[in-house]
């Protein structure tokens, strides 16, 4: 139970000093019960500043879809790193989010107030069009390491395509299990 203790600890706060991240693999399921608020919404503004001696880059939110947590039309995201009076921070394994681009975003909001993105990329899915006019939901494989929450042991991670229609009834599904 220490190591699953310390590997959430990783998975859900900011790695301060890092070459590369270490992250634990967190499963739709996880990452569902872990959540303060999923969210389906468009990105509409970004900017960077320093809190502390760290750097965020903030993203604006605009929410068309409240699939956890409390209703808001918009959300602030903040992601570690960027660039501010002249100081540029980056950080192995953080999502970059595209203003005018449509996520899912799996999210959790720290004690500290700051809202992030649940296990960095493994909380982004990109949302696009099939050919047939389908919403998909992707989520690219990270690059950095994740290890697996039983075995402490590193594990390879697949990229996740899914219609946007079975990704919503997932979520929806492991809710209601965990309401259970």
């Amino acid at each position: 139970m220490r190591v699953r203790g310390l590997l959430t600890l990783l998975a859900l706060t900011v790695p301060w000093i890092a070459a590369a991240t270490t992250l634990e693999r967190l499963s739709l399921d996880e990452m569902t019960a872990k959540a303060t608020a999923i969210v389906r919404g468009r990105v509409t503004a970004s900017w960077c500043a320093p809190r502390g001696s760290l750097i965020y880059t903030h993203y604006r939110i605009q929410v068309s879809e409240r699939w956890k947590g409390p209703a808001a039309n918009e959300v602030e995201v903040v992601v570690p790193g960027g660039s501010a009076n002249g100081v540029r921070q980056s950080f192995a394994g953080t999502p970059k989010l595209t203003e005018g681009a449509e996520y899912v975003l799996f999210l959790w909001t720290g004690s500290s107030g700051l809202t992030h993105i649940l296990g960095f990329t493994q909380g982004v899915f990109d949302l696009k069009r099939d050919a047939s006019g389908a919403v998909i939901a992707v989520r690219a494989a990270t690059s950095e390491t994740l290890l697996d929450p039983t075995s402490g042991r590193p594990v390879n991670e697949e990229p996740l395509r899914l219609k946007l229609d079975e990704l919503s009834h997932r979520v929806r599904m492991a809710l209601a299990a965990g309401r259970r």
